[in-house]
């Protein structure tokens, strides 16, 4: 007990090694707590526990190091035993079910399943500074604007897309001719930072420097307070989150995006009670604003609640997917001709009309064959997970194995390098899914936005993510642009790693690439 609690309070943050007697007491309680509660409550499960932890264990620091360091590896060892196996696996987030992808379609639509507790308690959406993370929980608004504006307006943001991209290229890649390196992380979170913001906030905004920094910032801000709070006890969180550095700076760059956004939306909403005033129609911009303004009419909305909300969800993934996709490509120079072949057939007989990007057959399988290698690092949620819900309440399913109340539910995504579903797994082959469309069985499944058992890396069922129709469309956008407008390489001896960090494949974030302008054989401006 003693060895513990010496451990807990190393665990502590650098900020409370000073700080008054009446905390540390107040830590020692709630820790003292947990414990009595976990032995008190805690009924038996029959399934095998991965990084288990100890009855009298009183810090979670051993628990969390080793879920760092091991969690992936663990999961891999455990499936490849047990393919059709639940197992549990002790985490941040406390004590997880892990199902096997077999059991994906059981539980993909019970509502004895939620999705949006999760969030709350991963991203502490009831404390200042996460206030973005509260936002749909209650009404789903947020949800239904992806699914029912953003997805329907697909076809009419595509070349205001396509515009910022060419815009942004020149000004983050720049137009030089001669070879030149770039952090390939930093200038793609640039990249997608601008261009999904021109949807999101319009041109009034999207190349606004401050509010192109307060995304940037505020997602990775966020997610790093998000972690360490997590560190604490529950009952502890509200009191670290007044004074930890993390949490303070999170807190500051959401007052930094009220002081930018607010302003416009003011103007949007004054411009609505003016032209009903004169009986005018008001002229809507095609952006998230304005489909948050017309779904309902009444309420005046937290914009930068519902902006971050909505950057925190697209930025980062669309960043790590479109990155990663890039580095492939990189190392595969050989798919590059067939890929800016295909672009300029479609392009040159179709522009930007709406089927133009789903036409680009190769360029689609390219990138969901990097998500199957490299599944996308959500920051919310493990990537080596999908499917990530609470139990509401304690069911048994099919097999046997019995879910509890008020812990967490996943679906494993090792299968996505197993050879039961895939020949040579562990081999990125652009072809791929461009080879399964000629299969009328699996044609279907071949798509990048299509959602399966055997590929959940966008989740599956009713909580998948609503978003990918955008994210794929923004992905296809950027790529296309940057292979007809530059060459691209690797520097000599550099090849980009992956690293594993609890569940999460997290692309190198330093590897640079060498980049210089092209004479481009389609005008991608004049569509």
């Amino acid at each position: 007990m003693l060895v513990g609690f010496k451990s807990y309070l190393e665990a502590l943050p650098h900020e409370v090694a000073l700080k008054p007697v009446p905390f540390i007491l107040a830590s020692v309680l709630a820790a003292v707590l947990a414990v009595v509660l976990r032995l008190a409550t805690a009924a038996p499960s029959t399934l095998t526990t991965l990084n288990p932890k100890g009855a009298f264990e009183v810090s979670d620091s051993r628990i969390k190091a080793t879920f760092r360091r091991d969690a992936a590896k663990m999961l891999r060892g455990w499936f490849a035993q047990n393919p059709s196996r639940p197992v549990i696996i002790n985490g941040d987030m406390g004590p997880m079910t892990v199902l096997p992808p077999a059991m994906t379609n059981e539980i993909r639509n019970d509502n004895r399943l939620g999705f949006m507790e999760v969030t709350r308690e991963a991203f502490h959406s009831h404390l200042h500074g996460f206030e973005p993370f509260s936002v749909g929980q209650s009404d789903h608004l947020i949800q239904d604007i992806v699914r029912k504006d953003l997805t329907k307006q697909l076809a009419k943001v595509t070349a205001p897309l396509a515009e910022e991209t060419s815009l942004a290229l020149s000004d983050i890649l720049t137009d030089s001719t001669e070879w030149h390196e770039a952090n390939v992380r930093e200038s793609i979170l640039q990249l997608v930072a601008r261009i999904s913001s021109r949807v999101f906030v319009g041109e009034e905004l999207c190349r606004n420097p401050d509010w192109l920094r307060v995304t940037k910032e505020y997602t990775v801000a966020s997610f790093q307070a998000s972690e360490e709070l997590r560190q604490w006890p529950y009952l502890l969180r509200p009191v670290a989150n007044r004074f930890l550095a993390s949490t303070r700076r999170a807190q500051t760059l959401l007052k930094e995006a009220r002081a930018v956004v607010t302003p416009v939306i003011t103007r949007r909403y004054a411009a609505r009670a003016a032209a009903a005033a004169a009986a005018t129609p008001y002229v809507e911009s095609n952006d998230a604003m304005d489909w948050f303004a017309s779904a309902d009419p009444q309420r005046f909305f937290d914009a930068a609640n519902f902006q971050l909300a909505l950057s925190f969800a697209a930025i980062h993934t669309t960043t790590d997917l479109l990155s990663e996709t890039l580095l492939r490509i990189a190392q595969h120079p050989e798919i590059v001709p067939a890929l800016r072949a295909e672009i300029i057939s479609v392009y040159r007989s179709h522009g930007w009309e709406k089927s133009a990007l789903y036409k680009m057959q190769l360029l689609d399988s390219t990138i969901k064959e990097t998500q199957r290698m490299k599944p996308i690092s959500q920051r919310k949620f493990p990537p080596g997970l999908s499917m990530i819900r609470f139990i509401k309440e304690s069911f048994t399913l099919s097999d046997g194995t019995r879910l509890r109340k008020g812990e967490k539910l996943g679906v494993t995504l090792t299968h996505l390098r197993a050879a039961s579903n895939h020949a040579d797994p562990d081999r990125w082959d652009a072809y791929r899914w461009v080879r399964m469309r000629d299969d009328p069985a699996r044609q279907n499944a071949a798509h990048l936005v299509s959602t399966t058992p055997e590929h959940s890396a966008f989740g599956h069922g009713q909580h998948a993510c609503p978003g990918r129709f955008f994210a794929a469309n923004e992905i296809k956008v950027a790529l296309l642009g940057i292979l007809i407008k530059y060459d691209f390489e690797l520097p000599a001896d550099t090849l980009p790693q992956v690293y594993e960090n609890g569940l999460s494949l997290v692309s190198d974030p330093m590897v640079s690439m060498r980049f210089r302008r092209r004479d481009a054989e389609i005008d991608l401006d004049m569509a």
